[in-house]
């Protein structure tokens, strides 16, 4: 059965932003390509302030925008601390999100719902709702996504630094005053239980839209199961195939201008990783590492280091690099793949941003100073130079830009990880907006991949 998608003034897609923004950035594309190509509205429901970027964006498309709080803690701490006190908090938590979530849907019903994460709090019970109701449901993978292994270290390496200080982790806190069974039977009575897979993509969404083919074998491998895992390429990088084809003298001057990047110089971007926020450095080792960094840079006089900041960064924690000599340029934000293109050799750890790199064609060295376990993730992978020590670095930062057989071999494996973890061709948000829109059409018949461009 198929149903026409109803009049632009009537039909609307829900998409949930999460913090930080940058994840909006996912959305977006998506959104233009239903508004332009389907006529089709969106309504983005944030549960964060956002800031004014993300409401200058939706704004000047003319994106319907709604806030709502994820629901906190109702009992003050002193009495969370009585027996049972916690684990009824929690389940008021639970019955308030669900409640926020029949208010949006019944308030605005979607024609279909969109979210980055649907194991999220307020997610899980909006894409619930949903498929009660008969609508499709898709969640996005918004970034390079580690195995789940790897956050289940890095959580209990936070959860091992909290307990040190004397905080419990919420699960013990909550089921310890009574059963497990007794909690979990009181969760299902109400209608609160979720059985998420422990993985990315672990909720209840009909539908799951991927970067590249070794994410879907690896959510498969996660658990991941019950819904369509569909690799469409990721939305942002279609504007990276854009900009990789279009790219030329001219528009890299005008770049390095605005960026206030020397036109003449051997520019090393350096993309920081969140450390201080994921507590896995601290302020001082970062500020070595940088030191280092800028100190096998400037060994040239013509090479120039920039440090592009993760959304999750404050700029005063690397307010030290104006006191370097040479001074240290720091970028708070700025539209990363400009950034990429018209650097001569991109260095980070482990993140997204490496992948936008290579579709750039750019040298790559990833570091790991500090036996951060994530930060080794690309040395299965490949594609980059990868390095443990400063000594390390500044050997690799000659190799990248000098060593021919070194760049050569670099380049080569850089091609091979994008046919592998990415879907790159600037078609992704087309093949999403497919999806959304053929499961308008066609209610309870998700759009097969064969049949997304």
């Amino acid at each position: 059965m198929t149903r026409p998608i109803r009049s632009r003034d009537e039909s609307q897609v829900l998409f949930v932003a999460r913090e930080p923004d940058e994840t909006l950035r996912t959305f977006l594309p998506v959104i233009d390509v239903l508004a332009s190509r389907d006529g089709l509205r969106s309504r983005v429901l944030f549960h964060h302030q956002p800031g004014s970027w993300a409401l200058d964006e939706l704004a000047r498309r003319s994106v319907d925008v709604t806030h709502t709080d994820v629901p906190g803690d109702l009992v003050p701490e002193r009495w969370r601390r009585v027996r049972g006190v916690a684990t009824m908090d929690e389940i008021a938590r639970l019955w308030r999100a669900r409640a926020q979530a029949h208010a949006v849907l019944d308030r605005y019903r979607p024609d279909a719902v969109v979210v980055i994460q649907d194991t999220l709090l307020l997610e899980r019970f909006v894409v619930r709702r949903a498929n009660e109701l008969g609508r499709p449901t898709l969640v996005v993978q918004w970034a390079f996504s580690f195995p789940q292994s790897m956050y289940d270290r890095l959580r209990t390496i936070k959860q091992g630094q909290k307990a040190s200080r004397g905080q419990g982790g919420r699960a013990k806190r909550l089921v310890g005053p009574i059963s497990g069974r007794a909690y979990h039977t009181a969760l299902s009575a109400l209608g609160l239980k979720f059985n998420l897979v422990n993985s990315y993509g672990g909720g209840e969404a009909k539908q799951f839209a991927v970067m590249g083919e070794a994410f879907r074998e690896q959510f498969v491998r996660q658990g991941v199961a019950g819904k369509e895992i569909v690799v469409t390429g990721h939305p942002t990088h279609d504007a990276v195939f854009r900009q990789a084809q279009a790219l030329d003298l001219a528009r890299r001057l005008e770049i390095r201008q605005r960026h206030r990047l020397a036109a003449g110089k051997t520019v090393v971007l350096y993309a920081t990783q969140p450390v201080l926020w994921r507590k896995v450095m601290t302020h001082e080792t970062l500020r070595r590492n940088v030191e280092a960094v800028a100190s096998a840079v400037h060994r040239d006089p013509g090479r120039q280091l920039v440090l592009k900041l993760h959304p999750r960064e404050d700029p005063a924690d690397y307010a030290f690099c104006a006191d370097l000599d040479p001074p240290v340029q720091v970028i708070p934000q700025a539209e990363l793949p400009e950034l990429i293109a018209v650097c001569d050799l991109f260095v980070s750890s482990s993140s997204s941003t490496i992948l936008l790199a290579m579709m750039l064609d750019r040298p790559i060295v990833t570091v790991n100073f500090d036996e951060v376990p994530h930060f080794d993730q690309y040395v299965g992978i490949g594609g980059t130079l990868h390095v443990r020590s400063h000594a390390e670095f500044a050997e690799a930062l000659e190799k990248v830009l000098h060593d021919e057989s070194t760049r050569s071999l670099l380049a080569g494996q850089r091609r091979s990880v994008l046919e592998r973890y990415t879907r790159f061709d600037g078609h992704a948000a087309e093949r999403i907006a497919t999806l959304l829109s053929e499961g308008i059409r066609r209610p309870g018949q998700p759009a097969v991949a064969s049949a997304v461009p």
